[in-house]
């Protein structure tokens, strides 16, 4: 009888393998949906009754819409990256920057215009350690401006993405669980259709006409006495035909079918009256030749 898990366990190592080979969510979700086809194309090939192939094929329907909700998850890889960026902040300058300035300007025109004076009237300096510190402080505010005019660098811009990585193993557990499932399922239809095949087997056994089929098995075994005849060949097959439609079939002797059959000694060995059977089930026991010895 085929069953859904043995179709999984034949094909668990190419399914692994195809797991194992893009482990993201949606490439998993797929693989799965793929496996439910292939198990359903070779559960459709084997000799199973169509109510049971019909409710295998809506049952598996079911468990692919399904797929997205198996417990897929497995491990979590989180990867960083920074972006770098050099370029300054465009932004107002400090208040401070302008006044920096303006003192240096000041006093580097301060220093400046003193030696210019001194030079064109020829005067004595009056004392140097003025034009020298203002020179000075010229420098020093000259710093200040500039330590006060650099802006301020811009953000590194940070990226995190996270990977998530499913565990093949719990996924074949999921889709062995789902397919376990289904072949209960299938299991209560098929003993269901037993059931009700033994309930017609038993009310067309009790609908067959005893007296009908004694007469019938009468008629067959004279005319199988001189079944070389035309008329006794017609007359077995106006019989076997009308049975047939009663849903009765005739079974001749054979090794296989032994017990159906009542046997006596007899010059040749053969069928002298066929068995009666509906779906293998005996009605009325045949009549057999055993044959003699010369």
């Amino acid at each position: 009888m085929a069953t859904f898990q043995s179709y999984l366990e034949q094909d668990k190592e190419r399914f692994l393998s195809l797991l194992s080979k893009n482990r993201s969510v949606s490439a998993t979700i797929k693989e799965v949906e793929n496996q439910f086809d292939r198990m359903l194309y070779s559960f459709s090939n084997d000799d199973e009754s169509d109510a049971v192939k019909d409710a295998a094929s809506r049952m598996i329907q079911t468990a692919k819409n399904a797929a997205s909700f198996l417990d897929t998850s497995g491990e979590t890889q989180l990867w960083k990256r920074t972006k770098y960026n050099d370029a300054p902040v465009r932004g107002k300058r400090s208040p401070f920057f302008v006044l920096w300035i303006l003192l240096c300007l000041l006093c580097c025109l301060g220093t400046a215009g003193y030696w210019i004076y001194m030079f064109y009237t020829s005067a004595d300096p009056l004392n140097l350690y003025l034009p020298a510190t203002a020179a000075v402080l010229g420098g020093f505010f000259g710093i200040l401006a500039g330590m006060t005019a650099r802006r301020k660098k811009a953000d590194d811009h940070e990226e995190i993405q996270a990977e998530v990585a499913i565990d093949i193993q719990k996924v074949y557990r999921s889709v062995l669980s789902t397919v376990l499932i289904i072949d209960r399922n299938l299991e209560d239809i098929r003993t269901s259709e037993r059931i009700q095949a033994r309930k017609d087997l038993k009310e067309r056994k009790e609908s067959v006409n005893k007296e009908e089929l004694d007469l019938l098995a009468h008629l067959l075994e004279a005319a199988y006495a001189t079944k070389n005849d035309d008329a006794s060949q017609e007359m077995i097959s106006q019989i076997k035909f009308y049975l047939h439609n009663r849903q009765i079939e005739t079974v001749d002797y054979s090794e296989e079918n032994v017990r159906w059959f009542d046997q006596i000694p007899a010059f040749e060995k053969g069928t002298l009256r066929p068995a009666f059977t509906t779906d293998g089930v005996l009605l009325k026991k045949g009549l057999a030749s055993l044959g003699s010895e010369k």
